[in-house]
């Protein structure tokens, strides 16, 4: 019987203990590390970019807030956001889980730069590859991950319906730096001038000439009807004295324009002259006169397009 008394208190101390020692110990869950990637979706004209959530320890929680964006802020986990405006922007990501919270800050991350056009024909501008055509008195914009400096190239030319050039081809290339400036009006000096020309007399015009008679003379086999349609031309080198001409079609004899009598040059960045012809021939024969020459080009109709000033007047000059 004394047995009995001595093994049930020891029981009763060991019963406790086990149980006890079954028990799951609690959770630790850590506290976030916030992290996240961006891609830019590609379009001619928004800028666009896709945020993804890279951060460790399962966060439940985000909260973003984008620097020029739209939205300007998000609680999704992943996020779309666009850009509208060119410039810097910075990009913030805060995380939390039960664990804690983390915030991560990209300083001018997102880098939006825009380039206008105040000049008279459709110009292209290639940025990292991707190319965008911009009209005048118009602008695009390209977007940049991480990285202030801009290295990109622009062309413009005038040409005809069927896409030959006119004149001389124009083109920038070149770096920009976003810290400095984010918008850029691409423009041209005085060096070059831009040519419309309208005609009424009784002859059409063909081929225009310019810098007539120098070593930089521009010959173009383009037809100007004589219809009182003011058409474009193209971009032209500029001298002094510098004369224009333009032959009757199928005839040895035209019209000259000579600076500084019938041409006036402004000497101006972005300059243009209209250039008009009224004159009516007497006499003129039935028949043409023979001249050897291909079937000339059509050019297309002048677009008025403004001022011809800087589309946005805060931005840097570019000067080709």
């Amino acid at each position: 019987m004394k047995k009995k008394y001595f093994v049930v208190p020891i029981l009763a101390v060991l019963i406790p203990f086990i149980f006890n020692s079954c028990e799951k110990p609690e959770e630790i869950i850590d506290p976030p590390q916030a992290d996240f990637s961006v891609t830019q979706l590609y379009s001619t004209s928004d800028i666009t970019f896709s945020f993804t959530d890279w951060s460790s320890d399962s966060p439940d929680e985000w909260l973003w807030t984008f620097e020029g964006g739209y939205p300007s802020t998000s609680t999704e986990e992943n996020p779309t956001v666009t850009y509208s405006e060119s410039g810097t922007y910075d990009v913030t990501l805060y995380v939390s889980n039960e664990g804690g919270d983390d915030e991560i800050v990209l300083y001018d991350y997102i880098n939006v730069v825009q380039f206008n056009n105040p000049l008279f024909t459709d110009m292209d501008v290639t940025v990292n590859e991707v190319t965008k055509t911009m009209a005048p008195d118009s602008y695009v914009q390209f977007a940049q991950i991480d990285n202030t400096s801009v290295s990109y190239y622009a062309e413009t030319f005038g040409e005809t319906s069927s896409g030959t050039v006119v004149g001389e081809e124009v083109f920038w290339d070149s770096n920009v730096s976003l810290l400095d400036y984010s918008s850029y009006n691409l423009i041209l000096n005085s060096d070059f001038i831009f040519f419309n020309i309208t005609n009424n007399s009784d002859y059409n015009l063909n081929p225009f000439i310019v810098n007539y008679g120098t070593t930089d003379e521009t010959e173009d086999d383009i037809l100007i009807l004589n219809n009182g349609v003011k058409y474009s031309t193209g971009y032209y080198n500029a001298y002094s004295e510098m004369e224009v001409f333009a032959f009757y079609e199928y005839s040895t004899t035209g019209v000259s324009w000579l600076h500084p009598y019938n041409l006036t040059i402004p000497w101006e960045n972005n300059q243009y002259v209209d250039l008009n012809y009224n004159k009516s021939i007497q006499g003129k024969t039935s028949e043409p006169i023979d001249r050897e020459k291909t079937e000339p080009a059509m050019l297309y109709p002048a677009i008025e397009t403004g001022s011809k000033m800087a589309v946005n007047p805060d931005a840097k000059d570019m000067v080709q």
